[in-house]
């Protein structure tokens, strides 16, 4: 923006300089027309010649420093406002970012949140399974460590489902001297359940 004020000035300057050129030329051819004429002689033509060259050359300037000026006063103004423009967009832009990285952050700890939910259910889920397990593998390290005839008298006792449960947890060798000493009946009942499924 400055350039153009320097380049505004430049231009003033030059047309400045050739108006006084062309005055000073104008003066200059004067000098002799009027030395030619004779006394006595009245012409209106070098009056003229001079008025015209006067007239002319001296409101063209002031015409062209006011327009120039004007110009150079508008560029100043909208310098100002893109200014002022650009300070309201970076406070804008400041703005937006901090709501973004608010919005970032609210973002994150819910992905966290959830994150932590999931791993807690998914925890508590296998806690359960996980001491279920712990406790027949424990159940079925007694049932081997037992006399095959007690084990059997015991299985005899319990509900299909629980029985099925433990003789499943043993050993194959275990399972089946238990399932040996289990009356026929009842041993048949089981190996059929044992293999329908769980």
């Amino acid at each position: 923006m400055w350039t153009m004020g320097v380049g505004i000035s430049v231009i003033i300057a030059l047309s400045w300089t050739l108006v006084q050129g062309v005055q000073a030329s104008a003066e200059q051819g004067l000098g002799p027309v009027s030395s030619q004429l004779s006394p006595g002689s009245v012409s209106a033509t070098p009056t003229t010649a001079v008025e015209s060259a006067q007239g002319p050359a001296l409101t063209v300037p002031e015409e062209m420093i006011a327009m120039f000026q004007q110009r150079k006063l508008d560029l100043e103004h909208r310098e100002n406002a893109v200014r002022m423009a650009e300070g309201h967009l970076a406070l804008l832009k400041v703005e937006v970012e901090q709501i973004l990285s608010k919005v970032e952050a609210v973002e994150q700890r819910r992905l966290e949140q959830a994150k932590d939910a999931v791993s807690q259910q998914s925890s508590q889920s296998e806690q359960p399974v996980d001491l279920r397990t712990q406790q027949l593998g424990q159940l079925a390290k007694m049932y081997e460590s037992m006399p095959a005839e007690e084990a059997a008298a015991r299985i005899e006792r319990m509900a299909n489902r629980k029985a099925l449960e433990i003789l499943r947890s043993l050993k194959a060798k275990s399972a089946g001297a238990i399932l040996a000493q289990v009356k026929v009946d009842r041993a048949v009942r089981l190996t059929e359940a044992f293999l329908t499924g769980p």
